[in-house]
């Protein structure tokens, strides 16, 4: 029995052209109807619902400016294993009408070992998402450790502070001169009914 080979190879990069293109048009769908905050200094913000219930979101940054640009999101334990986005923040309205400022903590981890910013490069007309949840938020000045929807309307909007290098390590000296967004983005409001 022979085989061809040459069939074996196109019908391959077909495969594999099928999945690229099913690939991108599920981006697209998930990316195409983001609503998002005014822009700031180049800069825009998208807050969505994931789940219906309201404890899944995601967080998206566009940069729709016209040069490139570098976010530092928070800290990175373990050499990158752990990426803690803790300049991203959530102003909560509860169905009460009560407003306060929940920043991102996540889990608690002892540091033993390296920490650094977490960089991430943003090109112009680029995109980078984030998926978070209300329980990785919590509340210094109520001292709330999660973020509870009250029955009725609840609004969020998520805030992020740029800022420069905070931990510059003795092997990367340099990053503390990196192009740095330092503005201050807000992304659109998304109500949570209960």
């Amino acid at each position: 029995m022979k085989i061809n080979i040459g069939l074996i190879r196109i019908s391959v990069i077909c495969t594999w052209i099928i999945l690229l293109l099913a690939s991108s048009g599920t981006y697209a769908q998930t990316t195409e109807g983001l609503q998002w905050g005014q822009p700031s200094d180049g800069i825009q913000m998208s807050l969505s619902l994931i789940d219906s219930n309201g404890s899944d979101l995601q967080v998206a940054f566009r940069n729709v400016g016209d040069h490139d640009v570098t976010l530092n999101l928070g800290t990175m334990m373990a050499n990158g294993k752990v990426q803690l986005p803790d300049n991203v923040s959530l102003m909560f309205t509860d169905a009460e009408a009560h407003t306060r400022v929940f920043k991102f903590f996540g889990k608690v981890y002892t540091v033993d070992g390296r920490v650094d910013d977490y960089v991430v490069p943003l090109r112009a007309g680029s995109m980078y998402t984030l998926k978070l949840a209300l329980d990785q938020f919590w509340c210094e000045e109520t001292k709330e450790f999660e973020i509870r929807l009250l029955p009725g309307k609840n609004q969020l909007t998520a805030k992020f502070q740029g800022s420069g290098a905070k931990l510059v390590n003795l092997d990367m000296p340099a990053i503390k001169l990196m192009n740095f967004w330092l503005g201050k983005a807000e992304s659109n409001t998304v109500t949570i009914g209960r």
